[in-house]
């Protein structure tokens, strides 16, 4: 594992949670692009996404698709929701594995699908990233911070969203068979 690697990790126990060895050189090329992106004036959520595209993760998806995750800079408009590194991995997870054409499911079954074969990716990658960083909430992250404006509370997302970047990256290598038979973690629907 590489030193960049773990000094991403808020945890080195959790290492495993952002690094695959097979994988481990384009995880990191992913965390790197994540960084130099938040580096040059791209938001949390925009780093993570456009790392991903960068390193040919998202294959076939437009790099124009970058612009849907604008809005979650900042925990969604600097409002402190969800974390928009967080956000910027679901949305690319999304955007390989979600239903391209959810009417051509029966209707009878579009709502059960979801939950049968898609959401299990989405829920084991929430809870991951929150064991990695404590919160999935923005402001729950950089609330240890006494200023927004700080180098610190900037130094801390550069180095969390190099490790949400790793961590989509990685749910991105699981194929659409394996996380249908991932288990669920806690939800709403005690699934």
């Amino acid at each position: 594992m590489s030193a960049h690697l773990v000094s991403i990790c808020a945890d080195k126990r959790l290492e495993r949670l952002i690094t695959m060895p097979e994988n481990n050189d384009l995880s990191k090329l992913v965390s790197d692009y994540a960084i130099e992106n938040f580096q040059h004036g791209l938001n949390c959520a925009e780093s993570v996404y456009n790392a991903l595209l960068r390193a040919g993760a998202l294959e076939g998806v437009d790099p124009a698709t970058t612009a849907m995750v604008l809005g979650f800079g900042g925990g969604v408009g600097l409002s402190g929701c969800i974390c928009g590194a967080l956000a910027g991995g679901i949305i690319a997870n999304g955007a390989k594995y979600g239903r391209k054409d959810p009417y051509s499911v029966p209707e009878e079954n579009r709502g059960s699908e979801i939950a049968a074969r898609y959401y299990r990716r989405y829920n084991n990658l929430i809870h991951d990233f929150v064991e990695l960083y404590g919160s999935p909430l923005c402001k729950d992250i950089t609330g240890k911070y006494d200023d927004w404006h700080s180098r610190e509370r900037k130094v801390g997302c550069l180095k969390m969203i190099g490790g949400a970047a790793a961590l989509a990256y990685r749910y991105l290598q699981i194929s659409q068979e394996e996380s249908e038979k991932m288990e669920y973690q806690e939800n709403l629907a005690d699934l």
